[in-house]
């Protein structure tokens, strides 16, 4: 699949009109792939998003543009998404979090202790017939959800251990804009602080908040470590990324360049899975040789941070999304019993 933004001023085409997914004229397949997300150059995601610009840069069949613009240089997540929707950015990773405010069913995406913890297992979810009739339920916003990349398993950090969930109760934790994340949160005792992902450094060293969840690679790449001195091995969820572009330009692809590009983003499930895998490594013996609390919880403690999470999580979902909910939960929950 070959992929790309138009020009806008290209052959009379009028921005509105792309918008609109007007057909485009042969003479302008000549696309422009701006790929935005908000982490450091060198997070697994980044390198995940350089191979398909590489690889779409390299087509012989599609006469692409790709360039990569980490650590928000295009925006933080509001701006990315408006960018995308309005046609100024043609595709973006983030994760699923960032599209709730508009799709409510992604909030799935957020569920604490319910996605398969074998890695196998979770990748043949995400590319399960269970996966992709949730991700597309974003089409009707204009955002076509690609895939889904897995950048790691989360994790707590704190400056104190948090085994239990009474440990959680009165400490103010940064949270992204996910009324299923703010619910899982709240259930925790916890108070949630939405703040651009960029200014969490600095409201963990100030003390302005107290924690954050983030898996591993995630944590290292922005140098938490450095403001927290404890981290929790929950593996409570997932920050699983979308690969997502504007439907309004990928409409405007020949099926060729759709196909060049849906085969450089499968390449990059399994490139962000490697880096993510490498770079775990690499941070947790950083982590212990900077002197930070690796902490191991025991099968009953898990447990009960699920008892009291998952529920209310459920709970709340279902009674945003109704039938809808009811049947995109239970389709997915058929997959991971039966091991998709």
């Amino acid at each position: 699949m070959k992929t790309s933004l138009m020009v806008r001023a290209l052959c009379g085409v009028s921005i509105a009109a792309s918008l609109a997914g007007a057909a485009l004229p042969a003479a302008a397949q000549d696309f422009t792939l701006k790929i935005a997300h908000v982490v450091p150059q060198g997070d697994p995601r980044d390198t995940a998003a350089r191979h398909v610009a590489d690889a779409m840069n390299g087509s012989e069949t599609c006469s692409v543009e790709a360039n990569v613009y980490p650590a928000g240089q295009l925006g933080q997540t509001t701006d990315l998404i408006e960018g995308m929707q309005i046609g100024s950015i043609e595709a973006v990773v983030l994760p699923a979090s960032f599209l709730v405010g508009f799709q409510p069913l992604m909030g799935l995406f957020d569920f604490p202790y319910f996605w398969p913890t074998d890695l196998d297992q979770l990748v043949a979810l995400h590319n399960s017939d269970a996966l992709r009739g949730l991700l597309d339920s974003t089409n009707e916003q204009g955002v076509y959800s690609m895939a889904v990349w897995h950048t790691g398993y989360k994790q707590w950090t704190a400056n104190s251990a948090l085994v239990e969930p009474a440990d959680y109760a009165g400490l103010r934790a940064r949270v992204m804009p996910s009324a299923v994340l703010i619910e899982q949160q709240e259930a925790l005792g916890l108070t949630p602080v939405d703040m651009p992902f960029a200014e969490t450094y600095s409201a963990l060293q100030s003390g302005a908040i107290d924690a954050q969840e983030n898996p591993v690679p995630t944590t290292y790449s922005m140098r938490f470590q450095e403001v927290q001195s404890h981290l929790m091995m929950t593996n409570h969820g997932n920050l699983d990324q979308i690969f997502m572009v504007s439907s309004a330009w990928w409409d405007g692809l020949t099926p060729e360049c759709q196909d060049e590009l849906s085969t450089a983003v499968s390449e990059g499930q399994q490139v962000v899975i490697d880096e993510t895998l490498r770079i775990e490594d690499e941070a947790m013996t950083a982590f212990a040789d900077q002197g930070v609390e690796i902490i191991e919880l025991t099968d009953a403690q898990l447990e009960a941070l699920k008892e009291a999470t998952l529920p209310p999580v459920r709970e709340l979902f279902l009674s945003q999304n109704g039938d809808n909910g009811q049947q995109v939960l239970e389709s997915v929950e058929a997959a991971i019993a039966s091991g998709e």
